[in-house]
Formats: C-alpha cells, structure tokens, sequence
C-alpha cells in the first residue's frame, strides 16, 4: 500500500470518509477480429446510444432489435406503428456496415416478461455483447440487463458486457469511443427515425451528451461506455 492510499486509509477510518477511486475513462481497443453484438430494446436506441460506434464498427457487429414499438406513439394504430418502427430501423440498418440484423418483435413494454424470447439468441460466438446500463431509466432498457443475467446463469457468457447509456448517464464509464469525425452523420441517422423525433429532438440532445463526455479526453465528441465481466 502506498503512501497516499495508506493516508485514505486512515481518514475513512478516523474520519468516515468513502473518497472513490475515480478513475479516468481509456479508449475502447477493439481487435480487428473481435465479434461485437448490439442489443436494442428499441428501434433508435442502438443509433442514440452507440451510433458512432456502428459507424466505425459497424464491419464487426451484429444488432438485435428487441421490441416492435407498437407502443411508440398513442396517436397511431399499434399494428401501424410497429410497421413503421421496423421500416425506420431497416432504413437506418441501410447505413451502417453490420454484417446481421435480426429482429425479436417482442411487444414493447413487455420485454422483460419475454424471457423465453430472449433465450432464442445465441452469445457464444461474441467478444462483446453491447446493451444498455442497468439504470438507465426505462423499463425495457433495464430488461435487457435483467434478462442477460438471467440466461448468464444457465449459459455463461465468456466475453465482456458493454453498458451503453441513452435516458440516464453512466455515473463511472470505463472506455470510451472518439466519434468526433462520425458525429454528423449520427445526428442524420437519428433524424431518420421520424417517427420518434417529431415528440423529442434526440439528436441535439444526445449529441450534446458526446459532446460534454468529450471534456475529459479533450475531443470533440465520444461515446462513453462501461465494459465489465458478469
């Protein structure tokens, strides 16, 4: 123990402190041989959370597409709207180089009672399995971790879980990705989600987000991440 933690030693024991050892987020170093899995609850929430990433990654990545977002505007006819959530995310699909799109048509607002849905797709063959935090303040976002572990028990997965962050911030990424020269064409391909833009400007918001986590590495714009081992 060196000198300076022996000192936090003793303060949190005289003093009660609990001083975390905040470390600064490194740059996610993806092999050119790695594997990578994108789970989105929702149609956009794989382009508002992780958007830069595909388009630098995309070569290397595989998405899933967990819900039908019937649910995703009362003023339309559910049947309707899921067709037109499928068409927007398989326009999007179009911009980015992933090698396979799949998706689960699971009812929104539901996922997390669908477990036997979920236990259709197949980890092992991925390095990394990219999902939103377990807090991230929405119901089918937090299903995804929630049914990820639970599968994890019967069939461990052996790579790493990557948390990506969209309603609620990570309160302490490990990696990042510098998206600074991507970053314009993310915003486009949020905008094309028309369907979900025309209630809320994700776009600017988001990007704002990238913009602000840039501050600490001294970019332009990057995405944050926390990547751990279950």
């Amino acid at each position: 123990m060196g000198i300076r933690k022996f000192k936090l030693w003793i303060k949190k024991k005289v003093h009660g402190y609990n001083i975390p050892d905040c470390k600064k987020a490194q740059p996610w170093q993806i092999k050119p041989d790695s594997r990578i899995l994108v789970l989105a609850p929702h149609a956009d929430d794989e382009t508002i959370g992780c958007g830069g990433f595909l388009l630098k990654y995309g070569s290397q990545c595989d998405v899933v597409l967990l819900t039908d977002g019937r649910h995703g505007d009362s003023s339309v006819e559910p049947n309707e709207m899921a067709e037109i959530r499928k068409k927007e995310f398989k326009d999007v699909m179009a911009h980015y180089a992933v090698q396979n799109v799949q998706m689960l048509n699971v009812e929104d607002g539901k996922l997390i009672d669908k477990f036997k849905d979920f236990a259709t797709l197949d980890f092992k063959n991925y390095d990394y399995v990219v999902m939103p935090h377990p807090m991230d303040f929405h119901k089918d976002h937090v299903a995804v971790s929630c049914l990820f572990k639970r599968l994890n028990k019967t069939r461990p997965f052996k790579g790493y879980v990557v948390f990506y962050e969209i309603w609620n911030t990570l309160a302490q990424p490990t990696h990042y990705i510098d998206i600074s020269d991507v970053a314009e064409e993310k915003k486009r391909l949020i905008n094309l989600y028309q369907s979900q833009v025309k209630n809320i400007d994700y776009a600017s918001r988001i990007l704002g987000l990238n913009h602000y986590r840039g501050l600490r590495h001294h970019i332009e714009y990057e995405e944050d991440f926390e990547i751990t081992k279950l």
